[in-house]
């Protein structure tokens, strides 16, 4: 952490909760809008005292004064008060990523509404873009949040013209802001919604579900598997919280720069997934999952132009090679490399059960981006691999097996290599057989490039594996140098709560000895 950060942090924790906070106080004020009815104002009540105030989080109040923001971040605009709604959730996973950043709320929703109210020339609609205006005079608009639509699912005339009316308010909404491209994140209604009280919702989700598909920068955030508060029509606590984790995942994806299909059109050697692609809701609610990856593709996030070519990392999520983690070992890992200077791509590889095309989508993305190091403004020389458990062996695959890289593409990235620069592995998975041997095809033979491992006693489940492949490496004469935490555990990207949480700030030194930085 930087000095600079620790003396913010440090006069942050001073401001005074109720006390308006003066625009030049913090830095890079991210302001994101909050707009349409209950289940974006909230109201489950309960466990609203769940998680102490930010300061970094701040809220622009009724007179557009900015406050450090809690639950509830909606004003009560009715007899019914406002609870727990998607927006601190929402805050707190962005800062995952830029923890030095700040996040202005803008909270505009009004319970009960029908989208007729929030169209261009409408009470709801002007009163947001004028509270946006606001707010901007103070930081950066980055966003728009929306989760609306109850209210039309009520009547099939609303709903039929729904995805129409929607669309063309965001395209009115980005003009007035002066935003042509301001990303736009839709909430999706929950699937708890009593048939008797709403008979057209089938036709609003649908609407949701097309926007992304017809208009730019606009993302959807899903509902599969979020509970009601006990009424069939409000998220609650738990479910609007992980609800605004969506919202950020989708936000993360539409600040990333360029999504980009791996392989040409009938050129991708090996098989693919059966059945259509899909968001997978296990048990665990810590990260979003697709499985059923059939188009593995690249999702570039660009570092900050700094007048050269940045170096750049590859981010492979894991998922047990059943599905991707996109946010927490995908999008929010790449927002962190953009803040420390780093171009990255988050790639997204064939899953289920598919190691060997997952391998080749690797390869095949290296060679990718340095075919378009010149267009992304990537140094070519300066490209590695960053892999999270599943992710963490298709890394340490790609930095030991790159004597045969794909071929027949035919789109000029032939004869390029597709052996990485240097490779992160953090918590890898599958580094070692049930012998206790380094497990094939690892080998630390060829000349495999500088290798940082990261990983936490307590995995008792793979940490094994990093020893083995650490001391093969060293055997070999290989550069490897590994972060071994006491705690820390498996699956946490960069949030451990063990002591493994300390591990980005230590990655930072070995990047810098490597003239990587």
């Amino acid at each position: 952490m930087t000095l600079p950060l620790l003396r913010w942090m440090a006069a942050a924790i001073c401001i005074c909760l109720s006390a308006p906070v003066a625009a030049e106080e913090m830095p890079s004020r991210h302001i994101y809008v909050l707009m349409g009815q209950s289940n974006m104002a909230g109201r489950d009540t309960a466990d609203m005292e769940g998680q102490p105030p930010d300061p970094r989080i701040l809220t622009l109040d009724a007179a557009n004064h900015w406050v450090v923001a809690k639950d509830p971040v909606h004003a009560m605009t009715s007899s019914i008060a406002p609870g727990v709604g998607p927006g601190m959730a929402f805050a707190r996973e962005m800062l995952v990523s830029a923890p030095a950043a700040q996040i202005g709320l803008v909270p505009t929703a009004v319970g009960g509404t029908p989208l007729r109210r929030w169209v261009k020339g409408a009470d709801l609609y002007e009163q947001a873009v004028a509270r946006a205006r606001a707010a901007a005079k103070a930081g950066v608009l980055r966003g728009v949040l929306w989760h609306q639509g109850e209210t039309d699912a009520r009547t099939q005339a609303d709903a039929g013209t729904y995805e129409a009316r929607l669309g063309q308010m965001f395209k009115d909404l980005r003009q007035d802001l002066g935003q042509p491209d301001l990303p736009i994140v839709v909430g999706q209604l929950g699937d708890f919604l009593a048939a008797e009280n709403f008979p057209a919702a089938a036709g609003v989700r649908e609407a949701l579900q097309q926007l992304p598909r017809t208009l730019p920068r606009v993302g959807l955030a899903p509902a599969t598997g979020l509970q009601h508060k006990g009424d069939h029509l409000h998220f609650s606590s738990d479910s609007a919280r992980e609800l605004g984790r969506r919202f950020a995942h989708a936000m993360h994806t539409l600040h990333a720069s360029d999504v980009t299909a791996l392989w040409p059109t009938g050129r991708m050697p090996g098989g693919a997934a059966a059945q259509p692609e899909t968001w997978r809701f296990p048990e665990r609610r810590d990260a979003l999952r697709v499985t059923h990856v059939s188009e593995p593709a690249l999702t570039l996030y660009r570092a900050p132009h700094l007048g050269q070519l940045a170096p750049a990392v590859i981010v492979v999520p894991g998922g047990g090679y059943q599905h991707v983690a996109m946010d927490k070992e995908g999008a929010d890992v790449a927002a962190w490399l953009n803040a420390q200077g780093f171009t990255a791509l988050v790639l997204k590889y064939r899953v289920p059960d598919n190691r060997e095309g997952a391998f080749a989508d690797i390869q095949r993305a290296i060679q990718l981006t340095r075919s378009r190091s010149a267009d992304w403004q990537i140094d070519p020389h300066r490209l590695g691999v960053m892999g999270f458990s599943a992710g963490g062996h298709l890394a340490a695959r790609a930095s030991t097996t790159f004597s045969r890289c794909p071929a027949g593409t035919d789109d000029g990235t032939e004869g390029l290599s597709c052996r990485p620069d240097f490779a992160v592995l953090v918590y890898p998975a599958y580094l070692d057989d049930a012998a206790s041997s380094l497990s094939a095809p690892l080998s630390a033979r060829e000349a495999i490039p500088p290798v940082l491992i990261v990983h936490s006693e307590d995995d008792r489940k793979y940490v094994s594996g990093t020893h083995q492949f650490r001391t093969a490496l060293a055997s070999a004469g290989q550069h490897v140098h590994a972060l071994i935490y006491t705690s820390g555990g498996h699956g946490y990207g960069l949030r451990s709560c063990g002591d493994a949480q300390q591990w980005p700030a230590d990655a930072l030194p070995w990047l810098a000895a490597q003239r990587i930085r």
